[in-house]
C-alpha cells in the first residue's frame, strides 16, 4: 500500500499574511512535523497579499533539507517558458532535486491584459509552454518553433537532477484545473494532474477521463499521478471550525455553503475520515490549505503535520 503523502498550501492569505518569521519558523520546522510538500499559489493581480513565486520557494529550499516544494499552480503563460526553464532549474539545484510544478493557466483573465498577453489560444500557449519547459531541462542545445515560441540552440545548465519516477526524466509536470481542456492536457502532456477543491465522487470522474484521453492519445502505460488541493481548518469540533472561519464564510455570501462542501474541517479526526473517502477512490497525495488568520497560521500548519500527516506515517509503518 502507497503511503498517503500530505502537505501544506501557502497563499491565498484572504485573511491576511503571515509575518516572514513565521514562515520562516514554519519552513525550519515542517519536516519535524512530518509534512511531505509545500506548495504556494501564484497570482500577479490579487485581491489579498501574494508573495512571489521564485523568491518564497528559494527562501523554503533554504530552510529545508527533504521537503517537496512547488508552484500550484505556475501561471506560466505570463511567462516566458525559457525564464520560467531557467529559475526552476536553479530552484531545483539548490534544493538538490526537490521541486515539483504544477502549471495552468488561471482564472483571472486580468493578469493576461496586465502583461499585455492576449488571452485567445491561452491553451496552445500553455501546451508550447510545457514542451519548452521538458525541452530546455533535458536537452544539450534544445531549438523550438510554434506558434508563440520560437527559438534555436538554447542551453540551460544547470538542468534539474535526473529524475525516475516519471517517463519524461526531469521536473514533474503537473496540470491543474478542471475543465475538460485541463484533462485532454493532463492526458497528452503532464506527469500529474493536480485537482483542487473537487468532491471524492468529482475526483473520480475527472481521473477517469484523464485515463480514456490518455489511451486515445497513445499514452495508455502513462505514469499520471494524481493529488488534490483541500482548504482546510482544524479545531476541537467542526462547529468550532466553522465559527472560526466565519469572516471568510460570511464574505462570500451565498458561496459559503459550496465552500464547507469542498472544505476539510473539524477535529484531526474529522479531517482524516474525510481524506478517507478520497483515498477510498485512489487518490494518495493531498495539499491542505489553511483557512487561517495570521495569529493561527503557524499553529494550522503544524496541527496538519503532526496530526494529520503523522497519522499516515504511522499507518504506513503499521501496514
Amino acid at each position: 500500500m502507497k503511503q498517503v503523502k500530505v502537505g501544506v498550501g501557502f497563499g491565498l492569505f484572504r485573511l491576511g499574511m503571515p509575518s516572514a518569521p513565521a514562515v520562516i519558523n514554519v519552513a525550519e520546522r515542517a519536516e519535524e512535523w512530518g509534512l511531505d510538500s509545500f506548495w504556494l499559489s501564484d497570482h500577479l493581480l490579487s485581491p489579498s497579499p501574494e508573495l512571489d513565486i521564485v523568491a518564497t520557494l528559494a527562501l523554503l529550499a533554504s530552510r529545508t533539507s527533504r521537503i517537496k516544494l512547488g508552484p500550484s499552480v505556475l501561471l506560466l503563460n505570463l511567462r516566458h517558458p525559457l525564464m520560467a526553464a531557467k529559475s526552476f532549474a536553479t530552484l531545483d539545484y539548490l534544493s538538490n532535486g526537490r521541486i515539483v510544478m504544477a502549471v495552468g493557466t488561471g482564472a483571472n483573465l486580468a493578469d493576461y491584459a496586465a502583461c499585455g498577453i492576449p488571452t485567445e489560444g491561452r491553451g496552445r500557449r500553455l501546451d508550447e509552454g510545457i514542451i519548452v519547459l521538458r525541452k530546455a531541462w533535458t536537452e544539450a542545445s534544445a531549438s523550438f518553433h510554434g506558434k508563440f515560441f520560437n527559438f534555436d540552440n538554447v542551453t540551460i545548465e544547470p538542468r534539474p537532477v535526473r529524475r525516475t519516477n516519471n517517463d519524461s526524466g526531469t521536473i514533474d509536470i503537473w496540470v491543474g484545473g478542471r475543465s475538460d481542456a485541463a484533462l485532454k492536457r493532463t492526458a497528452r502532456l503532464a506527469d500529474g494532474y493536480f485537482a483542487s477543491f473537487q468532491a471524492p465522487d468529482e475526483f473520480a470522474r475527472s481521473m477517469a477521463t484523464i485515463h480514456r484521453y490518455a489511451a486515445e492519445a497513445g499514452r495508455a502505460n502513462a505514469r499520471i499521478e494524481s493529488g488534490l488541493i483541500l482548504l482546510c481548518r482544524l479545531a476541537p469540533t467542526r462547529q468550532q471550525a466553522v465559527d472560526q472561519m466565519k469572516p471568510m464564510l460570511d464574505a462570500m455570501g451565498r458561496g459559503g455553503e459550496a465552500f464547507l462542501q469542498r472544505t476539510v474541517y473539524g477535529s484531526p479526526d474529522d479531517i482524516i475520515a474525510r481524506l478517507e473517502e478520497y483515498v477510498a477512490v485512489g487518490l494518495d497525495k493531498f495539499v491542505l490549505w489553511p483557512v487561517a488568520e495570521p495569529a493561527a497560521w503557524a499553529g494550522q500548519v503544524e496541527m496538519i503535520g503532526r496530526e494529520v500527516a503523522a497519522h499516515y506515517a504511522r499507518a504506513a509503518k503499521a501496514a
